[in-house]
């Protein structure tokens, strides 16, 4: 990282070129052989009838999309006694009137965690974190989170106490999916589909806690999708060469979608229980999809949509083929090609930094007059 005001370098091109030109062999060559006929053979393993066309016509469902934001938002992160975490979590919809009230969780660092260094006991402090997450469980929506589901505060596990960032993160995370049940039941009687900001997985929690979220969807056929923006399906070479051969010999004049190979998923993520839902030690639930929903691009890898598909209706092309084409009916050119739904709902969870900053300006004057501890203003 270089200093403040520092530039880089711009000298010595010829040096590295002679040096990384003299190094690469023969050796060097034949792995990259290797690495060639690798793509080749994994494209190969998805078939022109593997290739579906997304029908607009089959989509009578409404999307609503669920987002979470907070993770990072913290008050006074540098000040570890008196920092507090920050979690929303909202819901968009344009096929409905009325968007439902987020969710919001303020995390006090110094109930969770012995930040004096006193002299409570292990167990002294156990207790308090578990009447802590208990506290929250007997609000909204987890309340009703744990009575759908029969998830409870033993079912997150002990990763959750490693710090502030790992309580904010796990909590943040299984706040969203109390928020995707909520709105589950809530619109229980219309016909819609759930879009997750991001993959359908949960990890960093007890196995009880992911079987029965698993559960509880499975049981009540719900309809979610987790939207990815982010993959190493077509960030990392060997798969995004792979994908790039697929769109360039199926993609055409026709908007299309096709589940990604098991093949490339076991390449690209290697252990099978970051990939396959039915897998016994999975954490994720649904299995990878990729569509194409804009036809004239520059490149073909432009304007690709990854999702995750429930391994419950994984069977059913009816039901898959109505999920995309609801999907396809809400494409944005702005976003890529991606849901512009999802990114409304991020940006409503979103806690933008001038918020916490705002609120740090009010807490220091409060503290101050209330007890005479001054904060500093500033940021290590």
């Amino acid at each position: 990282m270089p200093y403040i005001g520092e530039a880089s370098n711009p000298f010595g091109l010829d040096d590295f070129l002679e040096q990384i030109l003299e190094q690469i062999g023969e050796e060097d060559f034949e792995r990259l052989r290797e690495i060639n006929a690798l793509i080749e053979n994994l494209a190969r393993d998805l078939k022109a009838s593997d290739v579906q066309e997304v029908s607009p016509a089959q989509s009578h469902r409404r999307l609503i999309t669920v987002a979470v934001d907070g993770g990072s938002s913290l008050i006074f992160p540098q000040h570890r006694e008196i920092s507090l975490g920050m979690v929303r979590v909202c819901a968009y919809s344009s096929d409905l009137r009325f968007q439902p009230e987020p969710a919001i969780v303020v995390i006090k660092n110094h109930e969770v965690f012995d930040i004096l260094r006193s002299d409570l006991s292990a167990e002294d402090l156990k207790n308090k974190r578990h009447q802590y997450i208990d506290a929250l469980f007997s609000r909204f929506p987890l309340k009703e989170f744990s009575e759908q589901t029969g998830i409870k505060r033993e079912d997150l596990g002990e990763h959750i106490y490693k710090d502030l960032e790992s309580f904010s993160s796990i909590v943040r995370s299984v706040l969203e999916w109390a928020y995707i049940v909520y709105i589950a039941e809530k619109y229980r009687d219309f016909k819609v589909v759930l879009v997750r900001d991001g993959r359908l997985e949960q990890h960093g929690v007890k196995k009880d806690f992911v079987k029965k979220l698993k559960d509880y969807f499975e049981r009540n056929k719900t309809y979610i999708v987790g939207v990815v923006k982010s993959t190493k399906l077509v960030r990392e070479f060997v798969a995004s060469s792979v994908i790039q051969r697929w769109l360039s010999c199926f993609a055409g004049e026709y908007p299309i979608y096709f589940k990604i190979p098991n093949s490339l998923m076991e390449y690209t993520f290697r252990f099978e229980r970051q990939w396959n839902p039915e897998f016994d030690e999975s954490f994720v639930f649904g299995y990878r999809y990729l569509g194409k929903f804009l036809t004239e691009t520059f490149h073909p890898m432009q304007a690709v949509i990854t999702f995750d598909i429930p391994w419950y209706l994984d069977s059913d092309s009816e039901t898959i083929a109505e999920i995309v084409s609801t999907l396809f009916k809400h494409r944005s050119v702005l976003y890529g090609g991606s849901i512009s739904a999802v990114s409304e709902a991020h940006a409503r969870a979103s806690i933008d930094s001038s918020i916490a900053r705002t609120i740090e300006a009010e807490l220091r004057v409060r503290i101050e007059r209330e007890t005479g501890l001054k904060i500093p203003d500033w940021e290590v």
